[in-house]
């Protein structure tokens, strides 16, 4: 299932110079630590994202582009209120194939979180894991991918810094579409 350039001289999953867009929709659960100063309180989450991408083939099999992904997420706290909120995140990614479909991919994202009736908060996410491309045709694959992600939201209360972590494994599928470099070019390069 994983897709060969067969028609260049140059053996690499993607060609340099070639264009990846899609996007992805993910799924968590996580436990959830917020600190307040010297208080923490222990909860629950269920998250959903809607990624969506571009990137650039700088090396044969190596793509750096951005991403934007939107976040819904529902907690639950150990009082049995529940809160959700919806936000934007915006980074760099990197990912690397390896000849047999597997990729790696790791990026960094920063966002903020503006909610009626609450205080402005930065947040940002450090995210990796790995993934397999199953290529359907030449140029469209489906990726599904198990990712690891680091969540962390500043906020400033009143001159104390407090903060929201999130840590944990997500779901991911995807669909890309690989806009390959002429093979022409390929061969007389």
């Amino acid at each position: 299932m994983a897709q060969e350039n067969r028609g260049t001289l140059i053996p690499a999953k993607i060609i340099q110079r070639s264009v990846m867009v899609g996007g992805s929709i993910t799924g968590a659960y996580r436990d959830v630590n917020n600190n307040f100063g010297s208080q923490e309180i222990s909860s629950s989450e269920q998250q959903f994202d809607f990624d969506v991408k571009a990137g650039y083939f700088i090396l044969h099999d190596v793509a750096i582009g951005g991403r934007a992904t939107l976040n819904h997420t529902r907690t639950s706290t150990d009082g049995g209120s529940d809160t959700r909120q919806t936000y934007l995140l915006v980074g760099p990614f990197v990912r690397y194939y390896l000849n047999n479909g597997i990729f790696g991919e790791a990026s960094y994202s920063v966002g903020k979180n503006n909610e009626a009736n609450s205080r402005k908060t930065n947040i940002s996410e450090l995210k990796g894991g790995i993934g397999y491309a199953m290529f359907i045709n030449p140029k469209v694959a489906i990726e599904p991918a198990i990712m690891v992600a680091r969540y962390k939201e500043k906020r400033a209360s009143g001159g104390e810094n407090s903060y929201l972590t999130k840590f944990g494994p997500s779901l991911n599928l995807g669909l890309q579409i690989y806009l390959f470099r002429e093979r022409k070019l390929a061969l007389l390069r």
